[in-house]
């Protein structure tokens, strides 16, 4: 019996059993923001803007980002062309940053691209809906709790919620002079969007977002300081460029006075023929800085933390790839941005439904009878960053997905970016305008052609 126990306690789960192997893990579950409450949520969001702020591949990496997850456009697809030309032109002018930023300093389209920035970077931002239609952009570190809080009231890291995790409240803070804050205001959840990163915990378990960037953090600071030593290494070589030995005890230029003008002096600047003495040698010093094996562990790296936000590192380097494999990656990547540009939808839907309420509250959009705001349909379509591997035949492959009825156009539009009504309407008008000069376009025809 004893030997069978000893056998049965010998296989298990390495994860609960580490032997020494690694440090053991606590085994206390506790909600995620502990990890991060406080001054240290607000550590992690000056790391990263740090490394953003003096390291390229990271500034890079999310500027990248951005240009996938962050560009979108706006379609009203009502039964009403009257409705839906008056709301798209009302987000047209609301666009604007005298309309749309409080500070008047940013657009819609480039604060909505600031926010994505800052969710990545800080975990998490607040965007307030001031009553007057504009909006105010709030970072992670200004959201805490406020100085005076009621009894009984619960405050995770600058939000007040309920017992299931919704959000009541944002206690705000305003920045003083370069460095400072003062506890400010508070805002109500329903006149905020909360936009950040809340991983996969319940709404009860994580109130403020995390970035995924967090991950790659601490490697990506070492890596910056094995960088810079490389580099003072390599210039310390090259400062040190030639050694000179010798045999003989004398200096070079002989113990007389009058031969010390023949010392050996080396000017690197032209090139030089040394003439030198019976016992005296000459080297370079050659810096084998870099190493290579020092050069593939920066790639690793890099990798690693380009993994983070999920972009494949063909894109960092293009040659790392054959253009098959590029392409993959690419198509890949598309894929992993599809739930990130959800939750941008979502910000956005947020924002537009605010937005038709002011207009028809201050009288600019005037809706049919009986009309509702969820009778309103929009959607916020996806950029196309032109991916195109070959258009000829991707086209035909779409068109025989339609035939087949195994795609429609919308849905094709899209994808790449279009709206498709639109796209039907604009060749309307070149049609009409073509036949008006007699010109008949060779890829569309009118029933009366």
């Amino acid at each position: 019996m004893g030997v069978i126990s000893r056998v049965k306690s010998a296989f298990s789960y390495d994860a609960l059993t580490p032997k020494g192997r690694r440090k053991t893990v606590s085994r206390t579950i506790t909600r995620e923001d502990n990890h991060v409450r406080g001054s240290k949520h607000r550590a992690l969001q000056a790391n990263a803007s740090d490394l953003v702020r003096n390291m390229a591949v990271c500034s890079w990496a999310v500027r990248r980002h951005l240009d996938y997850v962050a560009n979108f456009s706006f379609n009203t697809r009502t039964p009403n062309k009257d409705v839906n030309t008056q709301i798209e032109r009302l987000m047209v002018e609301d666009s604007r940053p005298s309309r749309f930023d409080v500070a008047g300093k940013f657009g819609r389209e480039k604060m909505f691209r600031i926010s994505e920035a800052r969710r990545v970077i800080d975990g998490d931002t607040l965007l307030i809906m001031m009553n007057d239609g504009r909006m105010q952009g709030i970072q992670a570190d200004l959201i805490r709790d406020p100085e005076k809080k009621k009894a009984g009231d619960e405050w995770i890291n600058g939000v007040r919620i309920t017992g299931t995790g919704r959000a009541l409240e944002y206690g705000i803070r305003k920045r003083e002079g370069y460095v400072g804050t003062v506890d400010h205001r508070r805002i109500a959840a329903s006149n905020a969007i909360h936009y950040g990163f809340f991983g996969d915990r319940y709404a009860a378990d994580q109130v403020r977002g995390i970035s995924p960037l967090t991950a790659a953090l601490d490697p990506l600071r070492d890596l910056k300081d094995a960088v810079t030593l490389a580099q003072a290494r390599a210039k310390v070589a090259q400062i040190f460029a030639l050694a000179l030995t010798r045999d003989a005890v004398e200096p070079l230029g002989g113990d007389d006075e009058e031969d010390d003008d023949q010392a050996l002096n080396v000017n690197f600047t032209d090139p030089q023929v040394l003439d030198l003495d019976p016992g005296q040698k000459a080297e370079f010093l050659e810096s084998r800085t870099p190493s290579t094996e020092f050069q593939a562990f920066t790639v690793l790296v890099i990798q690693l933390a380009l993994k983070s936000l999920d972009i494949p590192y063909s894109m960092f380097d293009g040659s790392a790839s054959t253009f098959y494999g590029g392409r993959a990656e690419a198509l890949g990547y598309i894929g992993a941005c599809k739930e990130k540009r959800a939750d941008q939808q979502e910000m956005r839907r947020q924002y537009t439904v605010w937005k038709l309420r002011n207009w028809v509250r201050d009288g600019r959009l005037l809706l049919p009878r009986r009309w509702m705001i969820g009778d309103i349909e929009f959607d916020w379509i996806p950029n196309s960053l032109n991916n195109w591997w070959d258009r000829g035949k991707e086209t035909k492959g779409a068109v025989a997905a339609i035939e087949a009825g195994l795609d429609t156009p919308q849905r094709v539009a899209a994808e790449n970016g279009f709206v498709f009504e639109e796209n039907i309407d604009a060749i309307q008008k070149a049609v009409e305008y073509a036949k008006s000069k007699g010109i008949v376009l060779p890829y569309a025809t009118t029933p009366d052609a």
